[in-house]
């Protein structure tokens, strides 16, 4: 029996992407062109992760760290939290951090790119930086961390840079990110502010999404479901 929801719930289920459609039963044995639907639904799609971090201390006794690491796959279940065991077109994670410390001087910087084409295709470029300078165990840090998924025709990229100084006269720290894609696409993004006692700290959380098809906000969704609701409950 076929459900009274219909559309409406499918776009309940799928929360970001709007809209409904069918294909056509096609008899076999003949060669035909696909639909643009078609064609879509069997992309190959892309990923991409690159992430760059570097770390500098001049002093008596100077102590740096940095290390990187990407992770790009097509086509299999996801290798890495938070989304194990999710079947995706498309996974990138890019993830740095670099530290200096005990110096007059430390410095910190830090430049990543992740991003995903399964659908309309989505990314984010970021970058971070921090400095200490003036005290002999002045410290500077980065950690980057980003991670990108297409499921179907929605591509989604969202993850964190923090940048970080302390224990210095002077104290810097910058935080950026830029997010776009193609198709229908929205970005959210908030800066976090930090109440650590004599740190200097700059800090941005992205996330945005990407659809072949209309994206819809909670409102648009509430509004389409809000009468079937009603019919459910006997109103």
């Amino acid at each position: 029996m076929r459900s009274r929801w219909g559309c409406k719930a499918m776009i309940l289920a799928s929360l970001l992407v709007g809209g409904c459609g069918t294909i056509a039963p096609q008899s076999p044995g003949k060669a035909r062109p696909l639909t643009e639907l078609e064609m879509d639904r069997v992309a190959a799609g892309s990923a991409a992760a690159v992430i760059n971090v570097a770390a500098v201390a001049l002093g008596p006794a100077p102590q740096t760290t940095a290390s990187a690491s990407t992770l790009t796959s097509s086509g299999i279940l996801v290798p890495a939290p938070p989304f194990l065991d999710l079947r995706t077109l498309n996974y990138a994670a890019s993830q740095g951090v670099a530290a200096a410390s005990n110096a007059l001087l430390t410095a910190v910087d830090g430049a990543s790119h992740t991003g995903v084409a399964g659908g309309g295709g989505v990314g984010i470029d970021a970058t971070s930086s921090a400095t200490a300078t003036g005290g002999r165990t002045g410290q500077s840090k980065t950690n980057m961390n980003f991670t990108g998924l297409s499921i179907g025709l929605v591509d989604l990229v969202l993850g964190t840079a923090v940048a970080s100084a302390c224990c210095a006269p002077l104290l810097a720290a910058q935080t950026t990110a830029t997010a776009g894609g193609g198709g229908y696409w929205q970005t959210l993004q908030a800066h976090p502010l930090s109440d650590t006692p004599g740190q200097f700290q700059s800090r941005v959380d992205v996330s945005v999404v990407s659809s072949a098809l209309p994206i819809l906000d909670a409102g648009q969704v509430s509004a389409l479901i809000a009468p079937t609701l009603s019919q459910s409950l006997g109103r």
